[in-house]
């Protein structure tokens, strides 16, 4: 997935009028829609911008819609009383609406706020920028596009429209020099190209071989929630097989390395592609069950103790290493420990059709990994129709009450009575 790159953007925006590009306000949340007119009747500049701009112009349907513009974080904040300051240094705002709905607005800016920059005068002021300066920042030109309420155009910076025409993922400025300052845009550059099914641009791609190992210097925590967001993408074979096939997953993975081998990568694949048959059906998955899968093909590398005593202590260990290279939170590895232990223990009468024991059963992990283990052994269309049908596990035996022997109460029956009976005895 590499190509050719072309030829460097001017540094002038590229206006694009209305009738010559496909993006509607009607696609658009009326909610983002408000926050742009607003913006625009008080006299400042607003786009909307990124991903969403992006997916417009694709014909797809953005998840979310963020809005960029010359107004400063105070300025917005008096505008919209529905919204809270967010962020410290590079502060953003958030605009509140009925049903949840949230859009958040940003100033332009110069660099990204993950980017190194040894300043001798430390300043809030010093981030803002111009709006080309804003679209340079940017990772890829196809997510460096605006949209502007002004005139209904379509402003590019970047050269994003000529790669959204020739299907190409390609890194804004060098690509080497973006890399060294954020690492983790290689994975973003991984990411586009598996969801779009667009091309890598062969610098891109060069670099990433050349400087995979970077990743390791990013916050293990940044790079946990980064691929969090891959597994619920529906592209997260694609997106696997670009992190193999660049060195990536070894490289924030180290302990994978020379274990898995060309089977274990298949295994990994196969229930990758699970996966997207899920999130494509539009089924939810809690983060644990995502972590059991993800770490399976690692764990199936090697026999379980045949003490069942050690079985969990073996799941907690070897996850604990497969897990190295990112940041897990102690009670998440708890969790998916015991969920990986359980599934090994209620594998077998779970493969003969029979309800485990009621003792776990009853265990409150026991859906998660009744459905750990349909994922591990049904096959994609077997899986989403199980999923949807089979609710809830196989129901345990109910559990038997112990009876006590009744009391009898002291006194008999003519207790509250005087003795030799009744009145006017």
């Amino acid at each position: 997935m590499r190509s050719e790159s072309p030829e460097t953007p001017a540094s002038q925006a590229r206006i694009i009028p209305r009738p010559e590009h496909s993006v509607s306000r009607k696609d658009v949340d009326v909610e983002a829609l408000k926050v742009l007119y607003r913006l625009h009747h008080a006299g400042y500049t607003a786009y909307l911008v990124g991903g969403s701009v992006r997916d417009l112009l694709l014909g797809k349907k953005p998840k979310d819609f963020d809005v960029v513009t010359d107004a400063r974080p105070g300025e917005l904040r008096k505008l919209f009383r529905n919204s809270r300051i967010i962020g410290r240094r590079f502060r953003l705002v958030q605009v509140f609406f009925r049903g949840g709905h949230i859009v958040e607005v940003s100033t332009f800016r110069r660099r990204s706020e993950f980017e190194e920059v040894q300043e001798t005068l430390p300043s809030r002021d010093n981030t803002f920028g111009t709006p080309a300066e804003d679209a340079q920042r940017r990772d890829l030109t196809i997510n460096g596009l605006f949209y502007n309420i002004a005139d209904f155009s379509v402003v590019d910076y970047v050269g994003g429209l000529e790669d959204l025409k020739a299907r190409r993922i390609r890194v804004i400025g060098d690509p080497g020099v973006r890399f060294v300052r954020d690492p983790v845009r290689m994975l973003r550059v991984l990411r586009h190209a598996a969801r779009t099914g667009f091309t890598i641009d062969a610098a891109a791609w060069g670099e990433i071989l050349r400087k995979g190992d970077l990743i390791r210097t990013c916050s293990p925590a940044r790079v946990r929630d980064e691929l969090l967001k891959d597994f619920r993408s529906a592209a997260v074979r694609p997106f696997f097989q670009l992190l193999l096939s660049s060195g990536l997953f070894y490289a924030i993975f180290p302990a994978w390395r020379g274990r898995l081998g060309e089977k274990g990568e298949a295994r990994l694949l196969e229930l990758a592609g699970k996966l997207d048959a899920l999130m494509a059906a539009d089924l939810g998955i809690s983060d644990g069950l995502l972590w059991a899968v993800f770490l399976t093909p690692f764990l199936e590398q090697e026999p379980l103790p045949e003490d069942s005593r050690e079985v969990r202590e073996f799941f907690h260990l070897r996850s604990k290493e497969a897990l190295g290279g990112i940041e897990f939170p102690r009670q998440r590895h708890d969790e998916v420990s015991q969920m990986l232990a359980l599934e090994a223990r209620v594998a077998p009468f779970l493969d003969r059709g029979q309800p485990p024991p009621a003792r776990l059963a009853r265990l409150a992990l026991y859906p998660e990994t009744w459905r750990l283990h349909l994922i591990k052994g049904a096959a994609p269309e077997e899986l989403v129709q199980r999923w949807g049908q089979e609710t809830a596990p196989p129901p345990a035996p109910p559990a038997k009450r112990r009876r006590h022997p009744r009391r009898r109460r002291r006194g008999g029956r003519g207790r509250g009575k005087r003795e030799g009976g009744g009145p006017g005895t």
